[in-house]
Order: C-alpha cells, then structure tokens, then sequence
C-alpha cells in the first residue's frame, strides 16, 4: 500500500476514534490516551496527523459542515418541492445524525468548545433553505397562505430539539419517527 493511502487510513481511523470518544464523553471527558487506544495506532502516529485534541475535534467540526451541501443537493434533485422536501431533508439529516458518529461528535463540539461565529448561524442558513423550500408551495399555489419564514423557525428548531433530546436519552432510534411527527403536525395546521 502506498504511503499517501496507508496515511489517509490512518488519519481516517484516528477521526472515528476521537469521533466515539468525543460522542461518548464529550470534549472535557474525552481522552487522548483512549482515542489512541481505539486506533490501533501508536501515540506518534495519532500526533503526527493531529497535534491535540482540539485539532481533533477542529477536524470533525469542519467535516460536518462538508456534508450539508450534498445531502440539500440530492433532495433539490430528487424532484420534490415544497413541504415534500423539505420534510425529505430533514428526514435524511436525521437519518445522518442517528448513523453517523462524526456528525452526532461534531454537533456536541460545535454545541460547546467550537460553536460556529456570531455572524455565521448555522441554523439561520437551516431556516433559509427550509423556508425556501415551503416557499415553493405558496408559489405553486398548492397551500393555503402561510409565512414560509415562521414555520421555517419553529419547524429548525423543533427538529434540532427532537434531535438533542433524542441523543441526550439515548433513543436516537425514534428520531425518524419524531420527524414525522413534527410534520404531520406542520400539515396539520397547514390544513387549517
């Protein structure tokens, strides 16, 4: 095996590992010494790729934000509009946070010791492209009058709250079914 690919594997294991220990224990309770020992690795070989472990966590932070984009544009080009995607969106950002390890370790460093900038509100940008989406329908005539915006906000923040309270109580399992919930309730008042 090539150097270059040996060196991405293992920097690839190191970033799973800290992403379970950072998942598990947060990042005060998180431990070097442990993620090292999840890898496999020596000690010099997890220090060569990161130096602590806030670069650590830097990494699993700026990788999170790398996988929004291609799960928006997927449901932009899957053919569904309005209130159907963005409850597909949502959906597929849920099933992320219930798979994937990284992602569920970067919002709980993003939610603490990395939180985004001030001026760079990662859930205003979610009640944008949310907002936009139900726009969609007031366009298209499908649905009675509704500010797109306002439903935006409650619909951002009900999700994340579903989402954080799920993984607080260890039942990220009914994450799915709690999204649908929130939607049949969304479609509910919708329906006047």
């Amino acid at each position: 095996m090539p150097r270059q690919e040996r060196a991405e594997r293992t920097r690839v294991t190191i970033l799973d590992a800290a992403a379970v220990e950072f998942d598990e224990h947060g990042y005060e309770g998180a431990r070097l010494e442990r993620i090292v020992e999840r890898t496999g690795a020596t000690k010099g070989a997890v220090y060569f790729h990161f130096r602590s472990k806030l670069d650590l966590a830097r990494a699993l932070v700026e990788e999170k934000y790398a996988n929004w984009p291609v799960i928006i544009d997927a449901v932009a080009q899957s053919g569904l509009r309005g209130i159907a995607a963005a409850e597909e969106l949502t959906q597929r950002v849920a099933a992320i946070f219930v798979g994937d390890v990284r992602v569920r370790a970067a919002m709980k460093l993003s939610q603490t010791v990395l939180p985004p900038p001030v001026d760079d509100n990662p859930y205003d940008r979610w009640r944008g492209i949310i907002g936009g989406l139900l726009a969609q329908d007031l366009e298209e005539g499908t649905s009675r009058r509704f500010d797109p915006d306002e439903i935006a906000v409650v619909v951002v923040q009900a999700f994340f709250g579903a989402y954080m309270i799920a993984d607080e109580l260890g039942r990220l399992d009914g994450l799915h079914d709690d999204v649908a919930r929130l939607w049949r309730m969304v479609r509910s008042s919708l329906d006047g």
